[in-house]
């Protein structure tokens, strides 16, 4: 009789294979909802991430954009009593050339009573830099006009200018061709599109400008529409992340 309660005791104090395989399998499942659930907040953690460093990196350059719009046409003739006109390289002439993908303008940005020849320029490839399409910033001393240089048939501006220096400001920008606005807008202080067409400008120094001053001087703001996507794919969605910021900085000088 004791034999046999020790048996049923014995018997009753382990688990079944039966219950113990389920008793795994719920634990399967248990652990494979938390691993989901840590993978989908690591993929939504890495996308905000991206999301944060493009919106961070066209914040800056369109601060600086207008940074550079603000102190453009500065300092202007009026202020000396013996200027040398347009060629002068110590005066700002202000916007030189502008085209829907390319800006060109003069003015002490860095405010350090230097003249600086200031560019935007998109660039739709380039086969040394794989983030292309990108938008890039020179910045170049106006240098003295160079008599046997000069664009006599423009209205001023000078042929005798370094040549320029780019530097990627923005990477993997979105192509703005087929776009309602190109990456550059121009606006009179009524607020009217001016439509510069292909390009208008002083003196086109190897651009697709053409000479237009009377259009140019027309101008009094610039807004610039920034489309870029992420280099690298959102992992819950497979696709790139696009971010769009514009803004419109006027021309003070």
């Amino acid at each position: 009789m004791t034999d046999t309660r020790k048996s049923r005791k014995t018997r009753q104090a382990g688990f079944s294979l039966i219950e113990l395989t389920i008793s795994i399998l719920i634990l399967v499942i248990i652990m494979g909802a938390i691993f989901k659930q840590i993978d989908n907040i690591q993929k939504q953690t890495k996308t905000e991430s991206m999301k944060l460093d493009l919106t961070q990196e066209n914040r800056d350059f369109v601060d600086r954009f207008a940074r550079d719009i603000h102190m453009a046409g500065y300092p202007i003739s009026d202020i000396y009593q013996n200027s040398g006109g347009p060629n002068d390289p110590t005066v700002a002439m202000g916007l030189v050339e502008a085209t829907p993908t390319y800006l060109r303008f003069e003015g002490d940005v860095y405010g350090d009573g230097t003249v600086y020849s200031v560019e935007y320029k998109y660039y739709q490839s380039d086969v040394n830099d794989p983030n292309c399409p990108c938008l890039r910033r020179s910045v170049q001393p106006k240098q003295p006009a160079d008599p046997l240089k000069v664009d006599t048939t423009a209205a001023g501006g000078t042929l005798g200018q370094l040549p320029p220096l780019y530097y990627t400001e923005v990477q993997n920008v979105i192509d703005p061709a087929g776009m309602s606005q190109g990456l550059f807008t121009y606006f009179e202080a009524n607020g009217n599109v001016v439509n510069v067409g292909t390009g208008i400008g002083y003196d086109a120094l190897g651009q697709t400008g053409v000479s237009d001053p009377a259009t140019l001087q027309k101008i009094d703001a610039i807004k610039v529409n920034l489309n870029t996507r992420s280099s690298q794919v959102d992992l819950q969605t497979g696709q790139n992340v696009v971010n769009s910021i514009s803004t419109i900085a006027e021309l003070e000088n």
